[in-house]
């Protein structure tokens, strides 16, 4: 899926409490999305090849020396996160028959979730509530944003809007809603339990630095819903679910000003 700026109608708001990026890190040069090679392709076992991951990481492009940075080259940086999102071709499975909750069950328990929140299960289509809420959906794709993580040290420098902002900008072609659980990393089970897939995650899960004993859950779930409504993300149910239509238009934090490239602000206005 390409960039879609016709669709995507952006105006910048303030947040009530915009962070500064800290001093030592006031030269970090240019955010960078770094793609796994097998986000590109579909997933081929059915149902699963309704499925598109997008995955990747954050990292940032650093000028190389004084010279090299006279020449306009750039070099990768130091990777600040990563990102994890899942692009579903509803359009797809309904003409191949497919049903759309063995397409969401299959592939994780929080896109079940997010089928159940969403969908009518006799129907396949949007609940009432969900479109009243919600208000024009124009396509029946999803694009599901599964997990997006920022380092302890790049934290605070609105990084975390600033993927999904992208993730949504650059993969929502097609797409009527944009959705995910809303519900904080360190309280899932092996995201900080110990139940993990292998030594690489592992070592990840470490420089996080999860610890559910920080915050009650509570109050870590309400403080990343605040975040998320930042993007015009709202509410739907009481399951953690938080969704937007792609057809409406979308805010741009001012924290994630920096991040975001200048061809798609919205021009100023004219006094």
């Amino acid at each position: 899926m390409g960039d879609s700026p016709e669709r995507w109608n952006p105006k910048i708001v303030k947040s009530r409490k915009p962070k500064s990026p800290p001093k030592k890190n006031s030269r970090l040069g240019h955010l960078y999305f770094s793609y796994d090679q097998n986000s590109e392709c579909a997933i081929i076992d059915e149902p699963e090849e309704y499925v598109r991951p997008v995955s990747g990481y954050v990292e940032f492009l650093i000028e190389d020396g004084h010279d090299n940075a006279h020449e306009g080259k750039l070099e990768r940086g130091t990777v600040a996160g990563r990102f994890d999102a899942s692009y579903i071709n509803v359009e797809n499975s309904l003409v191949n028959g497919v049903k759309l909750y063995g397409v969401m069950d299959t592939y994780s328990a929080e896109t079940a979730e997010i089928y159940e929140t969403l969908f009518d299960p006799h129907t396949d289509e949007l609940r009432k509530d969900v479109k009243e809420l919600l208000g024009d959906v124009t396509f029946r794709n999803i694009l599901v944003i599964n997990r997006v993580e920022i380092l302890p040290a790049y934290r605070g420098m609105g990084l975390g809007l600033a993927t999904m902002w992208n993730i949504i900008h650059r993969h929502s072609a097609g797409c009527g809603i944009v959705a995910l659980k809303a519900f904080p990393f360190q309280f899932r089970a092996g995201g900080w339990s110990g139940r993990l897939r292998d030594l690489e995650e592992s070592d990840w899960n470490k420089k996080m630095g999860y610890d559910p004993y920080s915050y009650t859950m509570e109050f870590a779930h309400e403080k990343l819903i605040f975040h998320l409504m930042k993007l015009g993300f709202k509410r739907i149910g009481d399951r953690g679910v938080v969704a937007i239509s792609t057809s409406m238009q979308y805010p741009i934090p001012q924290e994630i000003l920096r991040w975001v490239h200048r061809s798609v602000l919205p021009e100023p206005e004219q006094r």
